[in-house]
């Protein structure tokens, strides 16, 4: 596989070895779904389109219209997530951005505390980055709050579950 030197950027950039690259439109397809998932899961039920909610089983499904209100707010959202995950993974290893997209950090079974764990620490370092040096718009500081606060709670989980 021939090198060039914007592959050799993107894979010194990304941390990524150069057969784990998916092809433009997976890449792009990955994208689209994990903000599309980090839209719903940071969203309150109610501020869904019906089709996202959690419906009981006496509720009925609406459909809902292409130009609503509702739809317009919901598209947006997942655009400011797209854009997030777009800055994201440009910015830190590709790896490890990825982990943070998911919310699935690593956590080492010697991590009694939020701040012993090295992925949140250096998710908090990447949202000060954003935040004061790039100076990052409002939806992305409170999307990046979003995800240190599930952070949070689940390597909390994690500890507890240790010590039981």
């Amino acid at each position: 596989m021939p090198s060039t030197p914007h592959k050799e950027l993107f894979e010194k950039r990304s941390g990524a070895m150069p057969d784990e690259h998916p092809s433009s439109a997976a890449a792009d397809s990955r994208v689209e779904l994990a903000a599309h998932r980090l839209a719903v899961d940071f969203t309150e039920d109610g501020d869904l389109p019906p089709r996202f909610r959690k419906l009981s089983s006496s509720a009925k499904s609406r459909k809902t219209k292409e130009d609503s209100e509702l739809e317009k707010r919901f598209r947006a959202n997942v655009k400011s997530w797209r854009q997030l995950i777009e800055t994201m993974c440009g910015k830190i290893c590709n790896r490890q951005a990825w982990r943070f997209i998911d919310v699935s950090l690593e956590i080492g079974p010697t991590v009694r505390k939020v701040t012993d764990c090295k992925d949140f620490c250096d998710f908090i370092d990447y949202l000060i980055l954003r935040r004061d040096k790039e100076q990052c718009g409002a939806d992305e500081l409170g999307s990046l709050a979003q995800l240190s606060t599930a952070f949070q709670l689940e390597i909390e989980k994690r500890i507890q579950s240790l010590q039981a």
